[in-house]
Formats: C-alpha cells, sequence, structure tokens
C-alpha cells in the first residue's frame, strides 16, 4: 500500500512539474492563430514586454486640515497615494523591445483581426516578421496611471519630450555585468503629437559585427536615469526564445 501510495505521489509531482514548465501560447500556436487577447498579453506583460512601475516619485496630494487644505507630498514605491482623492494611484512605464519578433508577430496579427478582409495584409506581415534582424534594438518606452490619466503623467512626458540623445548617452544603457559589457544608446526618437511614447535605439552589433547579447546571458539589465527615478529592468534571455531561437 505504501509502495501504490509512494507511486502515486511521483506521478502526480511529475505532472505538476511538467505542467509547471508548460509552453507559453506563442510557442503552441503559430501567430495566424492567436486571439487578440493573446496579442494583448504578449504586448503588455511578456518576456519581451514590461510594465513596469515608477518608485520615488513626488504625488502632489491634498490633504485636509481644519477645514481648509494644505499641500501634501506622498513618496510611494509603485503604490501612489492621491491623498486628495483618497484613491491609490500608480504610475508605470511600459518598456516594450518592438523589434523582437514575437512583438512584431503580435502586433501584425493585431491588424489582421482588425482587417479580416484585407487578404493582402496577411503576406505583409509575414514579411515584416520575417524580416532579418537590423543593426539596432528598439525599446519603446510608453507610459500610464492607475487610475488613467493622472496630472503626474506629466512629469514623465515632460522628460521624456525634453531628452536629447546626449544627455541620455550615460544614463541609458543594456549592459550584462557578468559579461563586463554595457551599451549605451545609440539613437533617440521622444514623443510626438499623436504618439505619447519615446524609442530608445541601441546597437545591436559590435565592430567585429557579433550581436553584443545572444541569449547565454543569466541577465541583461535596461537601466534609464530618469530625473525623478531610476528604472532597473531585468530581462531574463533564457525566456526570450521565439521559435527555438533568442530574439532581442
Amino acid at each position: 500500500m505504501r509502495k501504490k501510495v509512494a507511486s502515486l505521489m511521483i506521478v502526480l509531482l511529475s505532472l505538476m512539474s511538467a505542467l509547471s514548465l508548460g509552453d507559453e501560447f506563442w510557442d503552441e500556436k503559430p501567430y495566424q492563430e492567436w486571439k487578440a487577447k493573446q496579442c494583448e498579453k504578449l504586448l503588455q506583460d511578456s518576456p519581451w514586454s514590461h510594465p513596469y512601475a515608477i518608485s520615488t516619485v513626488n504625488i502632489p496630494g491634498v490633504m485636509k486640515q481644519g477645514g481648509g487644505t494644505t499641500p501634501d507630498r506622498s513618496f510611494g514605491d509603485g503604490n501612489l497615494v492621491d491623498v486628495a482623492q483618497d484613491r491609490e494611484v500608480r504610475l508605470f512605464l511600459q518598456i516594450r523591445f518592438v523589434t523582437a519578433k514575437p512583438i512584431k508577430a503580435a502586433i501584425g496579427r493585431s491588424r489582421m483581426l482588425a482587417e479580416p478582409e484585407n487578404k493582402a495584409l496577411a503576406e505583409q506581415v509575414g514579411q515584416y516578421i520575417d524580416q532579418p534582424d537590423g543593426p539596432e534594438v528598439i525599446v519603446e518606452v510608453t507610459y500610464y496611471s492607475e487610475p488613467e490619466g493622472h496630472l503626474s503623467l506629466r512629469q514623465i512626458e515632460n522628460f521624456l519630450r525634453t531628452a536629447t540623445l546626449p544627455t541620455l548617452k550615460e544614463r541609458v544603457f543594456l549592459s550584462d555585468s557578468a559579461k563586463g559589457v554595457q551599451v549605451n544608446i545609440g539613437r533617440y526618437q521622444g514623443p510626438y503629437e499623436g504618439y505619447n511614447g519615446a524609442l530608445l535605439l541601441f546597437p545591436r552589433y559590435d565592430e567585429e559585427g557579433n550581436s553584443y547579447f545572444d541569449g547565454s546571458e543569466r541577465e541583461i539589465l535596461f537601466h534609464m536615469e530618469m530625473d525623478f527615478a531610476d528604472v532597473d529592468l531585468k530581462l531574463k534571455p533564457r525566456d526570450m526564445v521565439f521559435g527555438g531561437v533568442f530574439t532581442l
């Protein structure tokens, strides 16, 4: 009896382990079969796209005292509080590697779902996804708040709009400390009318034509120093695999 119970426990543990290591939908299905919610998941929270809660941001608030109001500032760790409205306000950056193939696939598939009658679009999307890697890794940074539209977002917007490449050169980089590799930003495009994001472009290859990052790294750090907060996003290359190939 004890042997049977032990054998059953081993089988259950094996099944649980297999489930925990199961492939993601982007490994199981071709992008042509992805649903809208799956595309959104990949674009918003995946190994290539991360919501990053801003910390140490000053949030103007109002605290009632004796029938009047006085200015107050709250300091948070991603859970920022607006005292005046008695609600939690969280500020986020969305950090997305738009040159990664699964991100390109999710963008293309979303367009296909929005335009099902456009027969030529499928071929265009396929060509877009299958393009060989260009000379740059492109990171898109957008921002939002929960609840939406909080005035404190202007702090982020102003920084991205006024930033210039010389001011960002030593403050924004991709790195792998184990290899001693640091790749500083090479080009920058700030927000413009109708687009609230910024594009940060990093060289993909060194002078000898070798990729700075090949997926063998334990982690890759995306670092950006803003006037009001530092961003240190740790990427896991072992998870950034699409179609069996590391992609960034």
